[in-house]
């Protein structure tokens, strides 16, 4: 769009790829302007929702001392996986976790201002990691998903168009199985005249 000043003092704006030759915005345009924003809130709840996770972590006795993960997986409600249980008897891998927890949570508002790009996809890429293992070796499914939709909100279009890329790159490379149907198990006429004095008994 170009904005000029005539010589008649006239305000004049040129047609473009965001205003029309009447000077009207296209419905493009203001789905964009209305998307924007949206966008940008949704991050920014999302990265306000982290930071305060990871700081009240980093506050709690248990977090700090390394054993919240231990004494979750002893509860009977997010026995989902014995390898849960089998790995957070290890107290390194449970301390390890716990720290790293708070360290991509706390770290997500500060890797989305980053100036690398490869920043918030590492940062992103962590906190999907760690809703997945929630997921599947505690069972928490209703928490997982929209989190996982929630983190996928922090990559720009050009990290999901990547992402895509990798994904198609990597089901191509794998091997194509063909699947074989089962064979169908007919009935043979002694068999379904069995079941048919079975049935007249009965």
């Amino acid at each position: 769009m170009d904005v000029r000043l005539d010589g008649d003092r006239t305000l004049r704006i040129a047609p473009g790829p965001y205003c029309t030759a009447e000077g009207r915005f296209p419905a493009a345009a203001g789905a964009t302007v209305r998307h924007n924003p949206a966008a940008f809130l949704i991050v920014f709840r999302t990265a306000v929702l982290y930071l305060a996770a990871g700081y009240w972590k980093s506050t709690g006795k248990m977090w700090q001392d390394g054993v919240t993960m231990y004494r979750t997986s002893r509860v009977t409600g997010f026995e989902m996986s014995s390898a849960h249980a089998h790995l957070m008897d290890n107290a390194f891998v449970g301390t390890a976790v716990c720290y790293f927890t708070i360290f991509i949570e706390l770290a997500l508002p500060f890797a989305m201002l980053s100036a690398r790009p490869w920043v918030p996809k590492a940062n992103t890429v962590a906190l999907e990691g760690l809703h997945v293992a929630l997921m599947g070796l505690m069972g928490l499914m209703c928490f997982g998903l929209p989190t996982i939709g929630a983190d996928c909100t922090c990559l720009r279009d050009e990290d999901h168009r990547w992402l895509a890329r990798g994904f198609w790159t990597v089901r191509k490379r794998l091997p194509q199985r063909r699947w074989t149907p089962l064979p169908t198990l007919g009935m043979t006429p002694v068999a379904m005249a069995a079941g048919q004095d079975g049935a007249a008994d009965a």
